[in-house]
């Protein structure tokens, strides 16, 4: 059988990338390169609940696009940052950085500045077709605020936002309107942590600290809704690297389709040396029972190294990067993580996250 997966880019200029993968013969193809604002490459894509529309985070945007087809893609609208308006300026840093579509109705679009000005969340309505509408509220994190990941729970009651920059996680409640209200927030383990990624299984948070190349296990207290440290936590490099915070950074982590698995990703910061990725198995309630592979990964893995499980089966994962510039396809059978297809794409800033589209 064939599936698609749709890749962006960090820098300019702009296109959404589309392969195709086979099953059977374990060959990947790109098979299109839609040309977009090239002043907005995606460095964070996802998709609505339907597959019908892309959300993008675009550097001083957000994107979003009508997906009629796997190559047919297009852009249907952009949206600036306006919490403050030094965030849209060309002058600053600020870029958005992450993007989540709510999977419930009113289907709102939640997306994460990041870098300076970024103290805030932008949140969008959407129209009947899916399409960005209207950004209907600016939610404030604190001054030192640089979210990278979010995650809901299962309800779509409760948000939880690993903040990187003010080494934090925070907890908001979303209303039936799709707009947040904080709940509260909590400091990282240790000063030097970073929380960059957070994923979500049962009553269970697992935070992945982008400085501390580690993951942390927390549990959501059932009456503040808020994390609560479990004192657990995991490596994402080998142990006893001297200088590991100055030499790797860790990237992202998500779930399997089945959520008896759990990836994490590093990247390291020089060129000639590996990230790694890492794979844990989860226990019914959503518990990590054991840390099953810690491999390294073919390059740094650049900006990206960005895993992506498919989302109908454990069998097949994506992997990103943007030192070389390639997607790869890997299997997962009796807990074995296996290569089976490479795809070169030598174009500016590519690839950031795959998202698995059929």
């Amino acid at each position: 059988m064939k599936h698609h997966l749709m890749v962006g880019t960090w820098t300019p200029p702009g296109a959404i990338f589309t392969f195709e993968f086979d099953d059977e013969s374990l060959s990947l193809n790109m098979i299109k390169r839609t040309e977009i604002n090239q002043d907005e490459p995606i460095s964070w894509m996802t998709f609505d609940h339907a597959k019908k529309n892309i959300y993008g985070a675009a550097m001083k945007k957000w994107s979003s696009f009508s997906v009629k087809s796997p190559t047919e893609i297009v852009h249907e609208a952009s949206h600036p940052m306006t919490h403050e308006p030094e965030a849209s300026s060309p002058s600053t840093n600020t870029r958005a950085i992450f993007v989540l579509a709510a999977h419930q109705p009113p289907y709102a679009v939640y997306g994460n500045p990041f870098y300076n000005h970024a103290g805030h969340g932008n949140v969008f309505s959407v129209t009947p077709s899916g399409a960005l509408s209207t950004n209907i509220q600016n939610y404030p994190y604190s001054p030192k605020t640089g979210i990278h990941g979010m995650v809901f729970d299962p309800t779509e009651t409760y948000l939880y936002s690993a903040d990187l920059r003010a080494n934090k996680i925070w907890t908001h409640r979303k209303g039936v309107d799709g707009q947040l209200s904080l709940v509260g927030c909590v400091d990282a383990p240790d000063p030097g942590d970073h929380p960059r990624w957070v994923a979500l299984n049962g009553a269970y948070l697992y935070v992945l600290m982008e400085a501390g190349n580690r993951l942390a296990v927390y549990v959501i207290d059932e009456q503040t809704k808020c994390p609560v440290f479990t004192q657990i936590t995991y490596p994402l490099i080998p142990p006893g690297i001297p200088n590991a915070k100055t030499m790797y950074r860790s990237d992202v982590c998500t779930l399997s389709h089945s959520k008896k698995y759990l990836y994490a990703t590093s990247r390291a910061n020089a060129h000639n040396i590996t990230g790694y990725i890492a794979a844990f198995a989860l226990g019914p309630a959503g518990n990590i029972e054991r840390q099953i592979c810690l491999n390294p990964t073919p390059t740094s893995g650049g900006h990206s190294n960005a895993v992506s499980p498919c989302d109908w089966s454990d069998e097949w994962v994506a992997l990103t990067d943007d030192q070389e510039g390639w997607l790869e396809i890997y299997r997962w059978k009796d807990e074995f993580l296996g290569r089976v297809a490479h795809c070169d794409v030598k174009e500016p800033g590519f690839g950031m996250n795959a998202i698995w589209y059929d």
